[in-house]
């Protein structure tokens, strides 16, 4: 998640996937600059697959059908989860800034034109999934559709990581912290040189269950049906300052070195598992929103 004014900045604009992928490639080099020290991705695999599965299990029978004629067959959503993450150094270099809003940690507010400018590196993930509800309905080209697909179901559960709505530290990835999670705090660290980012993407759903389905199984059992009205709130602004408050509380207190316990891990966990579930319910809702209708076209 790099800061923004590392790039010429340039006025946002509003790109279809062709376009934005060729300024990508002609922007190429401007971009690998840029990478040379990135972020965790996303909750990853783990997150992405269990947003990403319980979404499935809520579409409409109209929106299953075209999801799956959209990927190809019988291919799962949770099986394409985290391929926005496999292309964004080099096969979709435009792609990078759409994982994240890089919105200070002090802020209570979103300004699109501040934190989500359009560089060599995209915007950001609010203009990504605006762009790519649009996309999955208007799009001629097959191929563009199933990336766009692939696209909104990856980000949106980015949007749900609070560190992937904080400008600060590169998104908390250069604050290192020490896990002792599990009651190991006179043994040697758990997780030895990890960092905030890392914690929330993917420490604290393995320390609950490594196997993602079952963390799904989990959540259907317990969160899931306490809160059906998640889906309510369709408005990726609003899931962002909602991600970005929590990131807020959640990063109170902890500084580099800091010993993350099970103090932190029983406070973090039911809000992991409230953004997990947050996500795909909310992702569900939007793919039967734009999936079971005929939304109005071309591309606004």
């Amino acid at each position: 998640m790099l800061k923004s004014g590392s790039l010429l900045q340039l006025p946002p604009v509003r790109l279809n996937r062709l376009a934005r992928t060729r300024a990508g490639v002609v922007l190429l080099g401007a971009m690998m600059v840029g990478c040379a020290i990135g972020p965790a991705a996303a909750w990853g695999p783990e997150g992405h697959s269990i947003v990403a599965e319980i979404a499935q299990r809520r579409l409409s029978a109209t929106a299953l059908t075209e999801v799956k004629r959209i990927l190809g067959g019988e291919v799962s959503m949770a099986s394409v989860a985290s391929w926005a993450d496999d292309v964004r150094y080099s096969v979709h270099p435009e792609s990078y800034n759409w994982h994240f809003v890089d919105i200070p940690l002090a802020n209570d507010t979103y300004d699109p034109v501040s934190e989500c400018a359009a560089n060599a590196q995209g915007d950001c993930a609010i203009a990504e999934i605006d762009r790519a509800e649009h996309e999955i309905t208007c799009a001629s080209d097959p191929m563009q559709r199933r990336d766009s697909l692939r696209y909104l179901i990856h980000v949106v559960g980015d949007i749900h990581q609070p560190f992937h709505t904080v400008a600060d530290n590169i998104g908390e990835n250069t604050l290192t912290v020490t896990v002792k999670f599990g009651g190991l705090i006179k043994s040697p660290p758990k997780f030895p040189g990890d960092n905030l980012h890392a914690v929330w993407d993917s420490t604290i759903i393995k320390q609950t269950t490594y196997a993602w389905g079952s963390y799904v199984d989990r959540l259907e059992g317990d969160w899931l049906l306490k809160h059906p009205e998640a889906s309510q709130t369709l408005d990726p602004v609003a899931w962002t300052l909602e991600a970005h408050a929590l990131a807020k509380d959640m990063s109170a207190g902890v500084a580099t070195g800091t010993v993350l316990d099970d103090a932190y891990y029983n406070k973090a966990l039911p809000i992991v598992d409230q953004q997990l579930g947050r996500a795909g319910l909310r992702l569900a809702a939007v793919l039967n929103r734009w999936l079971s209708t005929a939304p109005a076209c071309p591309l606004p």
